[in-house]
């Protein structure tokens, strides 16, 4: 893995990551940290409208999710709004093969992974929980179920917590095959977070070279990743966005 894999960009005043390499028709980008309005009632649903608007998609549909850190799934069938950041409930994954639909993920340490097959997409969004509960594998899955090979399947994995800093306990680290921890000290240990959901995407038939991993970690990496172990209640967020549309959007 090498920065040149990602590049970083600056569209008005908001910073992305984007994938070198992702297919013309598709549009994959994490928004560098952000904090929305106080009194925002969807902090969600306002930063990644500001993302998109920063990417020339102000009328595209956006679907997010009120994440619970499980590994429910929502496949959108139906668009929302022109223009629109629409919440489909309770979940962690999302999937849909509407196309000019855009899904998006908020992720502050976890995990957010970006999916796309020839004809649909997904995100999940995996904090220890839901690695804990394959969110990743679930993506697959849906996908799958719309009609996606998992050989066909590309997956971009956004800035999370490394392997350097994310620091759990035992009960944590219980859960988790023993390759991805490193021990620590008084009984704790350092996750791999990042590692885990590759595997989980591999062992779902995601190839291993189709998984690109931006390699920044939001705790150390500074104050463009939202870190809410670092900085708690004032991380603010960053959005990760997919969406198959008109290459010249991008």
């Amino acid at each position: 893995m090498t920065s040149n894999d990602w590049r970083e960009e600056t569209v008005g005043d908001v910073v992305t990551f984007r994938p070198n390499g992702a297919p013309e028709n598709l549009l994959v980008a994490f928004s560098a940290r952000a904090v929305a309005p106080d009194g925002e009632p969807s902090p969600t649903r306002h930063l990644a409208l500001r993302l998109a608007r920063a990417l020339s998609l102000d009328a595209t549909p956006i679907v997010r999710a009120t994440q619970v850190h499980g590994n429910r799934v929502v496949v959108v069938r139906q668009p929302p709004a022109r223009g629109d950041a629409a919440d489909a409930g309770e979940c962690d994954v999302l999937a849909t093969a509407l196309p000019g639909v855009a899904l998006a993920v908020q992720t502050a340490d976890c995990v957010p992974v970006l999916l796309a097959s020839d004809r649909a997409i997904a995100t999940a969004h995996a904090g220890w929980r839901g690695t804990a509960k394959n969110a990743a594998g679930s993506a697959v899955a849906a996908l799958r179920d719309l009609g996606a090979d998992p050989r066909s399947i590309r997956a971009w994995l956004g800035p999370s917590i490394g392997a350097c800093c994310y620091e759990v306990g035992g009960e944590v680290a219980a859960q988790f095959a023993g390759e991805f921890l490193r021990a620590s000290c008084g009984g704790r240990f350092f996750l791999n977070l990042p590692a885990v959901n590759r595997a989980q995407l591999e062992a779902a038939g995601v190839p291993r070279e189709s998984i690109s991993q931006h390699p920044a970690c939001t705790l150390c990496g500074g104050e463009k990743y939202a870190s809410y172990r670092r900085d708690g209640a004032k991380a603010g967020r960053m959005i990760g966005l997919i969406v198959f549309a008109a290459r010249d959007k991008f």
